[in-house]
């Protein structure tokens, strides 16, 4: 339970239809929100368009809400308020630079948005579920006993038994030397990030340092942002390790890898305002908004030479 959360909200189960996101899917949503007028929507014209069967196509349509690549719009149409899927200014970025979505940072841009997504259990597991190794039935009972503290809108036993093993397929990867075959489609691409080590001998989780170095501008971006969700101008190294939505947490990083990509941000970026100041005996990191977390996904293609 977070200490931090002192009114029960809504929560949202189920809206990923069981399925995790899967290569490709994210690709074809942005092709197809950009070309219709409407956005995306789950209608029958997207199941024939994408070859998608109906529950994969509302699965995708949360998915591609949920990584932050498309956002909600109210219009009105025929006189009836309604909400629309369309591209968001992540989104773009992506179209721009890595439209196939091959690129290990913009994985890393879309797991920020749902480790930093509230009311969700990928908010939950990344933010507030502190267990290194685990079964899947001890995450099921710690996710509902934080629900029955903190969400208005508790689910049944087997709704969160759905929404764990969607998280779990998601971001669970075997070891490191087991033989996986490149064109599965049906694998979650966020198992690449090396966020969670699925242990086939033992049926448990572990959650794991990533084994590739995380790039700068996405360990800035989740600085950013915690920054500005805690409303402190400076973080300190302790608030970057271990406060919620920082990149000790969302990131797996460790004190001294959170050290390193502070002076590096500093030294690099400090025509952009990014700052690393000792305070007495704290070192302090600043790294303004920037308008949002699109900002630095653009910076990082920058720095590789454009991207896609």
């Amino acid at each position: 339970m977070s200490t931090e959360t002192l009114t029960k909200g809504r929560y949202e189960y189920g809206r990923h239809e069981t399925f995790a996101v899967r290569h490709g899917w994210l690709g074809k949503g942005l092709s197809r929100m950009d070309s219709s007028p409407a956005g995306f929507n789950a209608d029958d014209t997207a199941v024939i368009e994408l070859g998608l069967g109906s529950r994969m196509v509302k699965s995708l349509r949360y998915w591609l809400e949920a990584s932050g690549v498309g956002e909600l719009r109210s219009v009105v149409v025929d006189g009836r308020k309604a909400r629309e899927l369309h591209t968001s200014a992540l989104g773009l970025v992506v179209q721009a630079r890595d439209p196939f979505m091959e690129y290990p940072a913009t994985w890393w841009f879309v797991h920020l948005n749902l480790a930093r997504r509230s009311g969700s259990v990928w908010g939950w597991f990344f933010n507030d579920f502190r267990e290194r190794l685990f079964e899947r039935p001890t995450c099921v009972e710690a996710y509902l006993s934080h629900l029955r503290i903190n969400a208005a809108n508790e689910p049944t036993l087997s709704v969160a038994q759905r929404d764990i093993a969607c998280l779990l397929a998601t971001y669970g990867t075997g070891a490191a030397n087991d033989v996986r075959d490149p064109e599965d489609g049906t694998a979650s691409p966020l198992r690449d990030l090396g966020l969670v080590l699925r242990q086939e001998e033992t049926g448990r989780f572990e959650k794991t340092r990533p084994l590739d170095e995380i790039p700068i501008e996405v360990f800035l971006a989740c600085a950013a942002a915690q920054s500005d969700a805690l409303r402190l101008e400076t973080l300190s190294m302790g608030e970057l390790l271990g406060r919620r939505g920082g990149p000790g947490l969302l990131l797996g990083m460790t004190s001294e890898a959170i050290e390193d990509l502070s002076a590096r941000g500093a030294r690099d970026f400090g025509n952009l305002g990014v700052t690393l100041d000792l305070l007495g005996a704290e070192r302090r990191l600043r790294v303004p908004m920037m308008g949002g977390t699109q900002f630095w996904l653009d910076r990082h293609f920058q720095r590789l030479g454009g991207g896609g």
